[in-house]
């Protein structure tokens, strides 16, 4: 044990000695207290880590950059002292809002580059602060768009009655008023009734995606063909991973009943959504891989085609 705590006191001093690392521990200090505030909204979570991870991809830029001179430290630490009282600015718009969250930790991030690196470093975080930021104000736009694509839930939900139909639910869609009520029986013997709004097609999650979109293609260098290919692709995907939410949701109260669908219905749309980022991005950052394994079985069967059509 005691061998155990003199090679602590000897390895911590170095590496928090190191400008990077303490950098990097600093920058991840703040997604313990976000993780704290958004415990009951882990999606909360999401871009903030998202952001942090895009900040060590660029490590090995940040370290040829040159430290920052004393008034620009202290600017820097007066940035990072002001992002805990970020919230006290943002509560009277968002009376929800948590006391810190994404807003605070892109004001602590600003901060804590001006800090550590002179002031061109700040490109290098633009992509993350981009990111936070940009997602933070995803809710104030689906508020913006609500008035415009909320006729649409009636269109959303009869899609969802179709695949219900298709896995043998006998599920109709009719209309109260503006709101159109998804019904059908469950096998537990009672009726299921649901209302579907403007907030059921995940138009909060389709706008996050597109800032991740945004955020990732500004920072590759592909072609622009490659990168609008596969952004189409990555908002139908968004679009379609909301459908299959919602019937899954539905497909629990069928065969479980309310209870165990709106447990479904908390955790569902979280681990869709992780997954469908994480199945999308490592597609993406293997597709020239993919596209090679694509041309060459294309090539396999178009000569066996050709060798049946000589014969």
């Amino acid at each position: 044990m005691k061998r155990i705590v003199n090679k602590l006191k000897l390895v911590m001093p170095s590496f928090f000695g190191d400008r990077l690392n303490l950098f990097y521990t600093l920058a991840f200090a703040p997604l313990v207290l976000i993780i704290y505030f958004y415990i009951k909204w882990p999606f909360g979570t999401v871009i903030p880590i998202f952001g942090f991870i895009l900040i060590i991809l660029k490590k090995h830029k940040l370290s040829l950059v040159h430290d920052a001179d004393n008034l620009q430290k202290i600017l820097g630490l007066l940035l990072i002292l002001g992002s805990f009282f970020v919230y006290y600015a943002v509560a009277p718009f968002v009376p929800s809002a948590a006391y810190y969250g994404s807003a605070n930790y892109t004001v602590y991030l600003v901060g804590l580059f001006l800090m550590f690196f002179e002031l061109s470093a700040l490109k290098e975080a633009f992509a993350s602060l981009f990111l936070i930021a940009a997602a933070t104000s995803s809710s104030f736009i689906s508020a913006w768009l609500k008035p415009l694509l909320a006729p649409f839930a009636n269109d959303f939900a009869h899609i969802v009655m179709n695949l219900l139909r298709i896995l043998g639910v006998d599920a109709n869609v009719r209309a109260m008023g503006n709101v159109a009520i998804i019904a059908f029986p469950s096998l537990l013997g009672k009726t299921v009734s649901t209302a579907f709004v403007y907030e059921c097609m995940g138009i909060s999650s389709t706008l996050v995606f597109s800032v991740i979109l945004v955020v990732i293609l500004f920072e590759d260098p592909s072609s622009f063909k490659a990168r609008l290919t596969f952004s189409i692709a990555g908002l139908l995907g968004t679009f379609a991973l909301n459908i299959l939410r919602v019937t899954i949701i539905l497909l629990a109260d069928y065969f479980y009943g309310a209870e165990v669908g709106g447990t479904i219905h908390y955790v569902i749309g979280y681990a869709l959504f992780s997954a469908w980022l994480a199945c999308f991005f490592y597609i993406y950052s293997k597709r020239q891989t993919l596209h090679a394994k694509i041309t060459t079985l294309r090539t396999h069967v178009m000569k066996a085609l050709k060798k049946g059509g000589d014969t």
